[in-house]
């Protein structure tokens, strides 16, 4: 055999037996992973699951022959604050600027504000309420004050919207218009053109 050939048998050794190390090193690796990490990896998996949950439709408009609204859904809005999410860094800058802000359009000190976001935050609270039950127009605003305008995994704004039914002409021809509600025994109740067509 050449010293040629040698080389090169030497060096399909070499590579061959890099490649046997490094499927042992993945093997020990995985293994390491599976039966000594496990118990950590999957407490960890379940903190971080996704959850699904159906999102149901919202209802369509009812009009009169004359071309009258007589039934519609209107949007309203809830924030709440996850006091943990922010950074020090960004809460003790954001704080005032924010307890200010909520002062100016809910009423109340703006020192009321500041010390309940330092106590939310001082007991880890994640769902602090700091308005339900408002318009588009107020939610658009909330969304754009300092520290919240971050959303919710930087500024620890949570937004929920929930549709509720108006009748702008009132309750004229209520009965006929109709509702979908629940009776006594918590089952749903549907009357009129709202029940009959709801599906």
């Amino acid at each position: 055999m050449s010293p040629t050939d040698k080389n090169i048998t030497y060096r399909i050794y070499f590579v061959a037996l890099m490649i046997f190390l490094l499927a042992i090193a993945i093997v020990f690796k995985l293994t390491n992973i599976q039966w000594v990490h496990g118990a950590h990896y999957k407490e960890l998996a379940k903190k971080q699951d996704v959850k699904s949950f159906v999102i149901p439709a919202n209802r369509g408009n009812i009009y009169s022959a004359d071309g009258s609204l007589l039934a519609t859904s209107i949007p309203i809005y809830e924030v709440r604050f996850d006091a943990v999410a922010p950074s020090d860094k960004l809460f003790n800058e954001n704080i005032t600027a924010l307890s200010d802000s909520l002062s100016k359009m809910f009423g109340g000190g703006s020192n009321f504000f500041e010390q309940k976001l330092k106590l939310a935050r001082k007991n880890n609270n994640q769902y602090l309420l700091l308005a339900k039950d408002i318009g588009y127009t107020q939610y658009a605003k909330l969304k754009s004050f300092p520290m919240l305008k971050f959303g919710a995994n930087k500024g620890g704004r949570i937004d929920s919207i929930i549709e509720i039914r108006k009748h702008p002409i009132g309750e004229i021809a209520q009965r006929t218009i109709g509702y979908i509600g629940l009776d006594k025994n918590g089952k749903t109740n549907a009357v009129g053109l709202e029940g009959a067509f709801g599906k």
